[in-house]
């Protein structure tokens, strides 16, 4: 929720701390600039300490990131919100898939991981079509006090639930790591050209969640595609992600095709991508479908974080899934920005050759360029894609 809760106020957001596209994007995506290098550091402290302490503590970092977010007075203040709040975050789905490395069979892994994606994706759907809905009875000052006070609750509630981990495999890990330090388990990970090249797959493959999902949709759906409601077109996205990633996970599970999943899953976010930046406001009627297909087709990038952890040893299995979810917010960080750059610069031109002077405003040809990063970032991780061997490979 916290992580697409600005796509929903962005307008009013820029209004009000005088921002222009480029400068939004950056500020908010400096969620994902902490978000992605936490996901080394998050790795090795799952691998050290497990889970219980980290993830409460993150759930208490992100209810501060909301807090301060609530009363910033200045895009900068929104920043550091945004920042704190991405170090909290980066804890919590790979925290999770290793809770469940720890205490399921390696056969379930894929589906686990599917699983915890929905829920996730029901969080993102909250965030969107709530947070709409509210705006008439709260402000978004108010709601962000909200998250505040849930992350208090789920970091308290942590603490108290989620177990520690067995004895028997803190002796597993002990066994399977060397002498070579802390470090040695991302040594591994940076050692395996397949898991750099499942890296670039997720990374690419998530940009239309992070960077139309999260961000930008709502703002095309409205000023391109003129949809009434553009949080509850936009939601599909996050529903067909959250029905696709626990079906995928289990098909992956079940047949031990977890490349053909991810070539699948790409073909058809691709199509649905190209297919909604051609849309017109006449053929709006089509954004909803499409957008629920394109979730189904990032849905696949569930069945990267078991095949990181079968691509590494068994004491960088941390490690391993927070690397490929660093590389891929990583990206969406940076696509964030990419977006509002191109936006600005289409809008600028395009007011300059109609003369017209005053604050940009953005058509649908300018988020049409500027959305081109996604479809062309989905040819290249099919690409890579057949860099990766199908079925799975066990390392010990």
């Amino acid at each position: 929720m916290l992580r697409v809760s600005p796509s929903v106020v962005a307008p009013q957001l820029t209004t009000e701390f005088h921002a222009n596209a480029a400068e939004f994007g950056f500020s908010m995506g400096l969620y994902y600039y902490a978000y992605a290098p936490m996901q080394l550091v998050v790795g090795i402290m799952l691998d050290r300490f497990g889970s219980r302490r980290p993830l409460a503590i993150a759930a208490l970092i992100c209810a501060a990131g909301a807090a301060v977010f609530a009363v910033a007075h200045s895009l900068e203040m929104a920043g550091a919100g945004r920042l704190l709040a991405g170090i909290g975050s980066a804890f919590a789905y790979v925290g999770t898939i290793y809770v469940a490395s720890v205490w399921f069979p390696r056969s379930r892994l894929a589906l686990i991981a599917g699983v915890t994606a929905a829920l996730g994706m029901a969080g993102a759907v909250a965030g969107e079509v709530v947070l709409e809905w509210i705006e008439d009875v709260v402000t978004w000052r108010q709601s962000f006090w909200g998250f505040a006070i849930a992350g208090v609750v789920l970091g308290v509630g942590m603490w108290l639930l989620v177990p520690k981990r067995p004895r028997w495999f803190e002796e597993v890990s002990r066994k399977s790591r060397t002498h070579d330090g802390v470090f040695h388990g991302l040594g591994c990970v940076l050692r395996s050209r397949r898991t750099w090249a499942l890296s670039c797959v997720a990374g690419l493959l998530y940009l239309p969640v992070g960077v139309f999902g999260a961000l930008w949709g709502n703002w095309f759906l409205e000023d391109g595609l003129d949809i009434a409601s553009p949080a509850d077109a936009d939601a599909m996205l996050f529903v067909g992600l959250g029905i696709a990633a626990p079906v995928l996970g289990w098909v992956s599970d079940r047949f031990e095709r977890p490349r053909l999943v991810l070539q699948v899953g790409i073909g058809a976010a691709f199509a649905a991508t190209v297919l909604l930046l051609l849309l017109t406001p006449a053929q709006k009627w089509a954004a909803i479908p499409l957008l629920l297909v394109l979730g189904l087709g990032v849905g696949s990038i569930v069945v990267a974080f078991p095949m990181a952890m079968h691509l590494n040893p068994h004491h960088a299995r941390g490690t391993a899934i927070t690397f490929i979810n660093f590389s891929q917010m990583l990206l969406v960080g940076v696509g964030q920005w990419l977006i509002g750059v191109f936006l600005d610069a289409d809008a600028h031109v395009a007011h300059h050759a109609a003369k017209v002077v005053g604050p940009d405003s953005f058509s649908l040809n300018d988020f049409r360029v500027a959305f081109l990063v996604l479809p062309i970032g989905l040819v290249v991780a099919f690409l890579f894609t057949w860099m990766l061997r199908e079925g799975v490979e066990h390392q010990a």
